[in-house]
């Protein structure tokens, strides 16, 4: 089996579906666990980001973060800069949407935001604008809705996406390039393989960083929180609700979570609130110590239980529930008031 933890990044063509291109890849690498960030349909081509072995465990994460496309436009009449620049602005922000009928999520109205919408250029009716978006927007329902926005209605002619989180277009690699590389590196050649694979941390360059302490790493293995006492530093000033990402001392990526505290407020958590005091500190040598006072009690009555002698056990209920095992006069197997289960007592000489 195969060991790779990483990203490869995939120029995907026209064609296949990103399903297949799983599919490629798990046979070009011998990695069973492979699976995309961000599907792209048949008709759409650019960055596919492939995770392999562990960094399928990061696919949420990298899915959150913003896309980048390059769209092209078709609307059914013609329009000047203006025009179509204007109605670019009304689609700058949040909007809603619905999306297609052909999606692999429920028809159901839905907010995503536009961070930018750029008109590059224009030809009769033709329209070539880049767009950077929230994840799960679809262009294709963007492109039928501005067209809608302008009169004479529009679809979507031709897309392609430059950029998954931090995965742009200049990191991609054709099929052919990925395959080249494992066959190489399968020769003892790793020159290409290493400028294709990605390592796992390559998307935590700007999320905040928690280092802990390597007595906490055992505990972290087997799925414990982190608590104050096992972080050893804090890097940036990560909020309550942030990713970070959890990094030995030594630099190593281990873990991912959630902050449940603002970084600031991190080393004053408390883990027990004090109600009562019930001990006071002395003197010892010049040293603060934790003593108890000898007379702390005495004005506290102590209700002692009331102690039964053994004639007067004799003839109660307690004595007869024995069986009087003890007394022979009553029937009892032992010697001498004695259960048969107890050795005698040898005579001191």
């Amino acid at each position: 089996m195969s060991n790779l933890n990483g990203f490869i990044v995939v120029d995907k063509p026209k064609g296949p579906t990103s399903h297949q291109i799983d599919s490629w890849i798990r046979d070009i690498t011998g990695e069973p666990r492979v699976g995309h960030i961000g599907t792209l349909d048949p008709g759409v081509s650019g960055v596919l980001v492939m995770a392999l072995g562990k960094a399928t465990k990061l696919i949420d994460i990298v899915h959150r973060e913003s896309k980048e496309y390059v769209s092209v436009l078709r609307t059914y009449d013609k329009y000047d800069y203006d025009s179509i620049k204007s109605v670019f602005k009304e689609f700058t922000g949040k909007i809603y949407q619905i999306p297609p009928v052909r999606s692999a999520v429920s028809r159901e109205l839905r907010i995503r935001e536009i961070y930018n919408l750029e008109l590059l250029e224009m030809d009769e009716k033709l329209v070539l604008f880049k767009v950077c978006c929230e994840s799960g927007t679809y262009i294709r329902t963007l492109c039928t809705d501005i067209g809608y926005v302008l009169g004479s209605g529009g679809q979507m002619a031709e897309l392609r996406r430059t950029r998954t989180g931090p995965f742009d277009e200049s990191m991609c690699h054709t099929l052919q390039e990925v395959s080249d590389a494992f066959k190489l590196k399968s020769m003892g050649n790793e020159k290409l393989f290493k400028n294709i694979f990605i390592p796992m941390d390559f998307i935590f360059i700007k999320y905040p960083k928690v280092i802990v302490k390597e007595t906490a790493l055992k505990n972290i293995a087997h799925g414990s929180d982190i608590y104050p006492a096992g972080i050893h530093a804090i890097t940036g000033s990560p909020k309550k609700g942030d990713v970070v990402a959890v990094y030995t001392e030594k630099n190593e990526l281990i873990a991912t979570g959630t902050m449940m505290v603002n970084a600031d407020e991190i080393y004053d958590l408390k883990v027990i609130d004090i109600d009562n005091v019930l001990i006071e500190t002395g003197d010892n040598d010049g040293k603060d110590s934790l003593v108890r006072k000898d007379n702390r009690w005495k004005d506290i009555p102590v209700q002692k239980p009331e102690r039964k002698l053994h004639g007067n056990l004799q003839g109660s209920q307690e004595w007869k529930d024995t069986g009087n095992r003890g007394n022979p006069k009553r029937g009892g197997t032992g010697s001498k008031g004695f259960s048969s289960g107890f050795r005698k007592r040898k005579a001191k000489r």
